[in-house]
Formats: structure tokens, C-alpha cells, sequence
């Protein structure tokens, strides 16, 4: 009895365990200059360009990992998933999204893939006023007339 309720608490954990990995975004490093585009293809426009190196977020894919959808800095878009490294733990590090991203819990996007042709909102910090200082000057009575 001890026995098949152990199995069963370890069947549980195990069919748990990839609905976890699916929930949270895959962290990636490009491989080359990147251009990230409004959609799914060379048809869309540059938003921006993300630099050789530089991570990005991975929230889901095409369902053949060609392009995937990805925030960069304050951007999000879409960018080419061959270009792309998984940068996340595990013995996938440094593998291809192509080749990895059935196994790390990518989702994919079956149709419907989210447009981003509206520009990117840049959050422009509020600058504060320029120091000037205030100098209440001298009271009246040092500029009075004296007589010696």
C-alpha cells in the first residue's frame, strides 16, 4: 500500500513538472545582430536592433521555432529563432532555440501571433528643474544714502 502511493505522489510530481517549466518566460543570447521585427517575418518592419550577445526574453514561438517573441530592454517584437542560444540552467545552455525549445517548455503560438507595429513606448525619465540658486539679496539699508 506504502508503495503504490509513493508512485502515485511521484506520478503526480512528474506530469506537474513540464506544466511548470511552460509557465515562466526562456532567457536567450543572440548570436549576431538582430534585427527585432513588428511580426513574424522579414515582411514586418525593424523596431530595433538587438546587438550581438545581448539577452533577450522568450515568451513563445512559431510552432516550428522560426521566429520567436521576445522583449529586449523596453522593446518587444519578434526576432529569428536561429539566432538565437538558450541562456537558461540546465544541459540545453548554449543550444540553438530550434533545437531546444521543445525540450525547455517554449510555448508555442498555433496562429494569432501578436502584431507590434505600433512604435515602442520609450519611458523618458522626468528631469528635474536646473539648480539655480536663490539670493535673497542685502536688506534696503546698506544701499541708503550715507552722509560722512
Amino acid at each position: 500500500m506504502l508503495i503504490r502511493l509513493s508512485l502515485t505522489m511521484i506520478a503526480v510530481i512528474l506530469t506537474a513538472l513540464p506544466a511548470a517549466a511552460q509557465s515562466r518566460p526562456a532567457i536567450a543570447y543572440t548570436t549576431a545582430n538582430l534585427n527585432m521585427r513588428a511580426g513574424p517575418g522579414t515582411n514586418y518592419p525593424v523596431i530595433i536592433t538587438v546587438p550581438r550577445g545581448g539577452g533577450v526574453t522568450i515568451f513563445g514561438c512559431t510552432p516550428d521555432y522560426k521566429w520567436c517573441d521576445a522583449a529586449f530592454t523596453n522593446a518587444k517584437g519578434w526576432v529569428s529563432g536561429k539566432y538565437l542560444n538558450y541562456g537558461g540552467d540546465g544541459g540545453y545552455y548554449g543550444q540553438p532555440i530550434p533545437n531546444a525549445g521543445v525540450y525547455i517548455g517554449v510555448p508555442r503560438y498555433q496562429r494569432n501571433y501578436p502584431d507590434y507595429r505600433r512604435p515602442p513606448v520609450v519611458v523618458q525619465p522626468v528631469r528635474p528643474a536646473p539648480y539655480r540658486p536663490r539670493y535673497p539679496g542685502y536688506p534696503p539699508r546698506y544701499f541708503e544714502h550715507q552722509v560722512y
